[in-house]
This record gives C-alpha cells, sequence and structure tokens, in this order.
C-alpha cells in the first residue's frame, strides 16, 4: 500500500513474514527514492503474532542510507542479568544504533577488578550508595569518590577501578557506546586495589567464577533482606 503525504511519500508494505521472505537491497532503495523523489520511508511488516516497524533515511547531500530502529519501553529487571567483567552486578536495560544502557551495583565491602575497555566509550551516572573511582589514562593518574548524582566518564583505552564505601551498595547507570560488544571488550589490568573479584573468565577458572557468582547474588540478597 502507498500513501503520498504532501513531500513525503511513505511506502507501507505489509506482508507475512511466515510466508514471504523479502529482501530489500540498497539497489531497492535507491531507484525508489529516485521515482518518488523521498527523503524518508516507512516499513512495516506485519505477521499474526508480531510487528516492527522501521525508518530507512537518506541524506541527498552525503547520499548515504542509515536505519532507524523502532521505540522500545523496558522496565529495570528485578535481578541481575550478567556480572561483568569488572565484578559488577549487571541489569541490561535497552540498545540502539549508537550505544547501550545498564546498570551496574556493586554490593558492599566490595572493590572491582581494574580493567580497560578495548573500543567502546563509557558515561556512568551515579544512583546511590557510595564509593571510589580510580582511572588511568596515560600519564594521568585519578581516584575521585563517587555517590548520588554525580556523573564520569571513561574513554576508551582508560584504565578503571572501583570500590564501595559503607554499608550500602554503589549504584550507577551507564551508557556504553557503541554497545556492548562482549566480555572480551573488557582487558584485565592490575589496578591499584586488592579486588574481590577472581577476574575475566576463562577455561581455567569457569567453574570457579561460577561458585563465586553464587557468593556474590547471595550476599546481594542477604543484604536487600536486611
Amino acid at each position: 500500500m502507498f500513501r503520498l503525504h504532501g513531500d513525503q511519500s511513505y511506502i507501507m508494505i505489509f506482508f507475512m513474514l511466515s510466508l514471504v521472505h523479502t529482501i530489500i537491497t540498497d539497489d531497492h532503495i535507491s531507484k525508489i527514492f529516485e521515482k518518488l523523489g523521498s527523503s524518508t520511508i516507512t516499513i512495516t511488516t506485519e505477521s499474526p503474532s508480531s510487528s516492527k516497524l522501521f525508518t530507512i533515511e537518506t541524506s541527498s547531500f552525503a547520499n548515504q542510507t542509515s536505519f532507524v530502529p523502532p521505540f522500545e519501553t523496558k522496565r529495570l529487571p528485578l535481578n541481575p542479568d550478567v556480572i561483568a567483567p569488572d565484578g559488577s552486578l549487571v541489569r541490561n536495560l535497552l540498545t540502539t544504533i549508537g550505544g547501550s544502557m545498564a546498570q551496574f551495583e556493586l554490593p558492599p565491602g566490595m572493590t572491582s577488578n581494574a580493567v580497560e575497555h578495548r573500543t567502546v566509550y563509557e558515561i556512568w551516572y551515579f544512583l546511590s550508595g557510595q564509593g571510589e573511582f580510580w582511572r588511568k589514562q596515560k600519564e594521568r593518574e585519578e581516584i575521585v569518590t563517587v555517590d548520588a548524582d554525580i556523573c564520569i566518564t571513561i574513554p576508551v583505552g582508560t584504565q578503571f577501578q572501583f570500590r564501595t564505601i559503607g554499608h550500602k551498595p554503589l549504584v550507577a547507570v551507564a551508557i556504553t557506546m557503541p554497545p556492548w560488544p562482549g566480555d572480551n571488550e573488557a582487558i584485565l589490568r592490575q589496578g591499584i586495589w586488592n579486588a574481590s573479584f577472581i577476574g575475566i573468565e576463562n577455561s581455567s577458572t569457569k567453574l570457579t567464577n561460577s561458585i563465586y557468582r553464587w557468593f556474590i547474588i547471595v550476599t546481594f540478597f542477604i543484604i536487600k533482606l536486611s
């Protein structure tokens, strides 16, 4: 079905995903733009069980095409999804083109592993608790006190480590740019404090780390219930 509105042209393509396999190539898109003179195409795919919407935008100056994903909504998970390479409890939020967001929580009395990221940049905003955060970037080295309403950046290649102060967990939300690619992104470093955790998992530490993860999670729930 085609709908034209003034200066913008919208193409709404409806098809049953279970019956039709459709591939839209860059060549198709360029030909559509040439015919319609449009800078935006909205494509909707529907099936009996799901519906997805995305937008493809082009720039007439750069002659480039970009994919715009659908907007999403998500509630913070009650339980941690994973344990980060630094040892903190992670609750994953949403991911979009260019970045991802997650909540990080370090239980009281804990010190993270010192790590360095290979390719990603991060911005952290602390929600509650209190702690110390160490960063080292080439010759520059600094320890800052972090608590609610403090925001910090971790550029790519920056070594960092953090620990809690007091009897409350240190909680922050962080944006990772580009989206977090996986555990291989983190490089274990020496740090300045003795870490409470075992380190980044490999074949020789997988069992021990699994046991330690259970210890961290049980400690977390005991603190929540007390």
